[in-house]
């Protein structure tokens, strides 16, 4: 076993047989594009309807099946025509994460009920409730031990003197979060002035029901996450350029998160006001720091209803000894109605 495997088996070791809870929850880079993952307020905040197929797969460079995650989720508004400046939010959230040889893995679906109000013309409120169950899982059969390799030889038979620890394959939780969402808008959106301003702020709160989390029926928690977003859209004015800096802070018992950064939005061609033949497009090229982890340049393209995003993770932790610096890509595919060039809502950045 060489090096960099050392300490894929470290890493994923300890994420099981820790005493204490210090692991975080999944997270993607390109968290604008993970709304229900950051916020269950963000369900129906924005699109009357948006799909979105989310990637990841981190650490390769150490072992190819280090982590990999895929998600789906869907949301969009209801009863809007009939409450006019109110409406619900719903949406659900389906993601599977797996990782080592041993397949440690974390499947979860979660359903967000929310509600969004029009305060005036420029400010937006919304609340939603999160409730969901997830499912963890292992295969120790997959596991290997040094003590079953002699004389340069590996036989599954001999004994690892891990045994002992083995404890169930799998266990489930349910699992409780909520979070509130503003939004404030001014200016005009996606048109030749280019004067718009959009602000998001939202704050959100996960496992309030503090989960047990143990493969061996200890009493061991999930700490409570606690996670503060900003998104931004300032338009330079009589240009097709736009700035859109943001900020993610996670907190969850002792670890904490905080990814700063920004991209920097270009207008390729404007949506054809009346055929809607021309379709609208624009591309964003930016970076964020996860800092004391990772480097993050990412680029997304929209086209129309349609947007690819496509991220890489460049570690920069005590990790990159192993990992060569090299952490891990992420890939995103967006739907949504209606069209985001055409929409004029105080969310349409989005």
């Amino acid at each position: 076993m060489n090096m960099k495997k050392y300490f894929a088996a470290g890493a994923i070791f300890c994420s099981v047989f820790s005493v204490s809870s210090f692991s975080q929850d999944i997270h993607f880079s390109q968290y604008n594009l993970t709304p229900l993952v950051i916020n269950p307020a963000q369900a129906g905040a924005y699109k009357n309807i948006q799909l979105i197929a989310n990637y990841k797969s981190q650490w390769t460079s150490i072992d190819p099946g280090a982590y990999k995650t895929i998600m789906l989720s869907c949301d969009g508004r209801f009863m809007q025509k009939k409450w006019g400046g109110s409406w619900l939010g719903l949406g659900t959230n389906i993601y599977s994460d797996k990782a080592g040889d041993g397949k440690m893995g974390t499947l979860q679906a979660s359903f967000n009920f929310g509600y969004h109000t029009t305060l005036n013309k420029q400010n937006t409120l919304g609340g939603a409730l999160m409730a969901g169950f997830t499912q963890r899982s292992i295969d120790y059969s997959k596991l290997t031990w040094d003590e079953q390799y002699q004389n340069g030889t590996y036989t599954v038979a001999n004994l690892t003197g891990e045994e002992a620890l083995q404890g169930n394959n799998k266990f489930g939780y349910p699992d409780v979060g909520v979070g509130i969402l503003h939004q404030f808008q001014k200016g005009k959106i996606y048109s030749s002035a280019n004067d718009q301003f959009i602000v998001h702020t939202g704050l959100a709160l996960f496992h309030l029901n503090k989960p047990k989390y143990s493969f061996y029926g200890t009493d061991e928690k999930l700490y409570t996450k606690i996670i503060a977003h900003t998104e931004i859209l300032i338009g330079i004015k009589n240009t097709n350029f736009s700035l859109v800096p943001g900020t993610l802070y996670m907190q969850q018992g002792p670890s904490t998160e905080l990814l700063p950064g920004m991209y920097f939005r270009y207008m390729l061609r404007e949506e054809s006001k009346f055929t809607g033949y021309i379709k609208g497009a624009a591309l964003l090229i930016g970076t964020h720091l996860r800092t004391k982890d990772a480097f993050i340049p990412s680029i997304q393209l929209e086209v129309a209803e349609y947007s690819l995003g496509v991220s890489y993770d460049m570690n920069i932790s005590g990790l990159k000894t192993a990992t060569s610096g090299k952490g891990g890509i992420e890939i995103s595919l967006r739907y949504n109605q209606p069209n985001t060039f055409r929409y004029k809502s105080a969310a349409s950045f989005q």
